[in-house]
C-alpha cells in the first residue's frame, strides 16, 4: 500500500524544484523569510496571523523537513528513500487534526507541496524508475478493500455538498445520502492522493473520453468510473487479471471488438477501450434503465444484479443495499465512490483539490499494415521508440502487429506528414514465435511446467503463481494455463476458468461484468 501510495503522488503530484513549500497566499507569504530563496534557506517564521497557531507552524515545520530530506535523497539517486519521505510530508498534512478543505491556510501549503514534489520527480526521479508500460496494481483492489461503516461525516462537508447538489446540474442522478457522504469524505481524506492523482491524470482523456460519449448518446459524467477503476491508468491490472482504464477482462474485451493476444491488448488503449466502454454501458442502460443500477452491474456482473432484482422485485440500488444477503461489500461501496467522483471532479476549487490537469495527448494517426519494428518506425520518423511505447500502450511487443491490416499507430502530433511516405519502404519484420499465442495454452499429454515454461520463455515459479498451482507435478490434461508474455508479470488468478469466465470475481473481470 506505501508503494501505492508513494506511486500516486509521483503520478498526482509529481515535480519539485528548490523552492519555498509554501501557497501564494498572503497569510503563508507572512510566515516565511523571503519567497524568492531557495528551499534550503527559508524558515517557517512565527506569524501574528489568528488563523496560524503555533501547533500549526510545527506541523509546516516538520512536513517542510521531511520534504527537503526526500528532495536531497532524490537527488542522490536514492529515489525509494525519497518517496517514503514525500509520502511522509504528505502524510503529516492529511493525518493532521484540521480538515484540508476547511482550513484554507493549510490546504494552500498541501497544494504547493504536491505541486513541488511533482517537480522535484520530474527533474530528478530517472526514467527506469517510473516504466510506463510496467502494470500497476489496479486501484479497484484496494478500494474493495475500504469499510466506509466506521467512518464519520463531517457536518461541513454535509452542508457543503447538499448547496454544491442545488447549485449543479448533474448528467446523472446524484443522490446525498451517508454512503456518499462516507464516500467524500474518504476521498478527501485517507484517499486524497489518491483521487488528486487520477483526476490530474484524467486530463490527458477528458476530451476523448467526452467526444465518445457524446457519440453513443451516454451522460458525460460516468467517464468518473474511470477514477474508480483505474484512476485513469492505461496500465492498471487487477488481481483479476482485469486490464487498462476500464478494467476490462479478457472475454469482455473480445466481446466488445477489443483484440487481446500476445501481440496487442487493446485495454490498455484508451480511445479504443473507451469506445467498448461506451458501448457496454450502452447495453447495461437498456437492460436497468437506472444508472445506479448499471455501475453495479459493472462491477459485479450484469447476470448477479438481474437475478437479485428479479429475485427481490426490487429495482432500485438503495434498496439492494439494505438486503442481508445481497450485494457484496465492494459493489455497495462502488457505485457511492463513482457517485462522489462525479462531485468532486464537477466542482475541484470546493473542496480543495486541484484544477491544473494534464494537457490532453495529442498525436497523429498512421497505418501499418504489416508487422514492423518500432525502431525501423521511429528512426524514419524522426523520434524515439520509448515516444511510440508511450503513445500506443497497448503494444505488448516492440513491433506492430501482424496480421492487423488495418491498424493505426500514433506517432507524435509534431511529425512532418512528408516523413510517412518513408514508411512504405520499411521492411516487414520476421514473424515471432508463437504469433498466434494469446497468453493461454491448454495442457496436453506429456506436458510438464518445465516444458511448458521453456516453451514460452518464462519460469515454473510464475507459472505456477498465476494459475494457483501448489505442485509442479499437479497439471491436468485439457486445462487451460494463464502463461504471462514478457511485458505481463505474474498476477495470481481470481479464477482458472480461460477467458474470465462468469465464474471470476468481480464485474469486469467477466464477461457479463466488466
Amino acid at each position: 500500500m506505501r508503494r501505492l501510495q508513494s506511486f500516486c503522488i509521483v503520478a498526482a503530484a509529481l515535480l519539485f524544484a528548490p523552492a519555498l513549500v509554501l501557497c501564494q497566499s498572503a497569510t503563508l507569504l507572512s510566515l516565511v523569510a523571503a519567497r524568492a530563496r531557495s528551499l534550503e534557506d527559508v524558515r517557517l517564521e512565527e506569524s501574528d496571523d489568528p488563523g496560524i497557531s503555533q501547533e500549526m507552524l510545527d506541523l509546516l515545520r516538520r512536513a517542510q523537513s521531511r520534504y527537503l530530506e526526500g528532495s536531497d535523497l532524490l537527488k542522490s539517486g536514492e529515489s525509494d528513500r525519497a518517496r517514503a519521505c514525500f509520502d511522509g510530508a504528505v502524510d503529516l498534512l492529511l493525518q493532521s487534526k484540521w480538515s484540508l478543505p476547511h482550513t484554507p491556510e493549510l490546504n494552500d501549503f498541501f497544494q504547493d507541496l504536491v505541486s513541488r514534489i511533482k517537480r522535484d520527480e520530474s527533474l530528478y526521479l530517472r526514467p527506469a524508475q517510473l516504466p510506463e508500460d510496467q502494470p500497476e496494481r489496479a486501484v479497484l483492489d484496494d478500494l474493495e478493500k475500504v469499510d466506509l461503516i466506521p467512518i464519520q461525516v463531517d457536518p461541513s462537508l454535509q452542508d457543503l455538498v447538499e448547496a454544491d447538489i442545488l447549485e449543479t446540474r448533474y448528467d446523472i442522478p446524484i443522490i446525498v445520502n451517508e454512503s456518499v457522504l462516507k464516500s467524500l469524505n474518504f476521498w478527501l481524506s485517507r484517499g486524497r492522493k489518491l483521487f488528486t492523482d487520477g483526476l490530474i491524470r484524467s486530463g490527458r482523456y477528458r476530451e476523448m473520453i467526452q467526444e465518445v460519449f457524446r457519440a453513443e448518446m451516454l451522460p458525460l459524467d460516468l467517464m468518473y468510473l474511470a477514477q474508480v477503476e483505474s484512476l485513469f491508468k492505461t496500465n492498471a491490472l487487477s488481481r483479476a487479471l482485469a486490464r487498462g482504464i476500464w478494467q476490462f477482462s479478457r472475454g469482455t474485451a473480445i466481446r466488445y471488438g477489443l483484440k487481446v493476444n500476445r501481440q496487442i491488448d487493446e485495454r490498455m488503449d484508451p480511445e479504443k477501450s473507451t469506445r467498448a466502454a461506451a458501448r457496454y454501458l450502452k447495453d447495461l442502460w437498456e437492460m436497468f434503465r437506472d444508472w445506479n443500477l448499471v455501475l453495479a452491474a459493472y462491477n459485479w456482473g450484469e447476470g448477479k444484479v438481474l437475478s437479485l432484482v428479479e429475485k427481490h422485485k426490487k429495482n432500485d440500488f438503495w434498496e439492494l443495499v439494505n438486503l442481508k444477503r445481497g450485494l457484496p461489500r465492494e459493489t455497495k461501496n462502488h457505485v457511492p465512490l463513482i457517485l462522489s467522483s462525479v462531485i468532486l471532479a464537477r466542482n475541484p476549487e470546493k473542496y480543495g483539490l486541484p484544477l491544473e490537469l494534464d494537457p490532453p495527448l495529442q498525436y497523429q494517426s498512421v497505418k501499418i499494415p504489416q508487422r514492423t519494428s518500432l525502431s525501423a518506425i521511429a528512426k524514419a520518423l524522426d523520434t524515439d521508440v520509448a515516444t511510440l511505447q508511450r503513445l500506443n500502450p497497448a503494444l505488448r511487443t516492440p513491433y506492430t502487429p501482424s496480421n492487423y491490416p488495418d491498424f493505426e499507430l500514433r506517432v507524435p502530433a509534431e511529425t512532418d506528414p512528408a516523413l510517412f511516405a518513408r514508411l512504405a519502404a520499411l521492411p516487414k519484420a520476421p514473424a515471432a514465435a508463437n504469433e498466434a499465442f494469446d497468453g493461454r495454452y491448454r495442457v496436453r499429454p506429456g506436458d510438464t511446467l518445465w516444458a511448458i515454461a521453456a516453451r514460452f520463455g518464462t519460469t515454473v515459479a510464475v507459472l505456477q503463481e498465476v494459475n494457483d498451482i501448489r505442485s509442479p507435478n499437479a497439471l491436468q490434461v485439457g486445462s487451460w494455463l494463464e502463461v504471462p508474455t514478457a511485458r505481463t508479470p505474474a498476477r495470481r488468478q481470481a479464477a482458472k476458468t480461460p477467458g474470465r469466465s462468469a465464474q471470476a470475481a468481480g464485474g469486469a473481470r467477466k464477461p457479463g461484468g466488466r
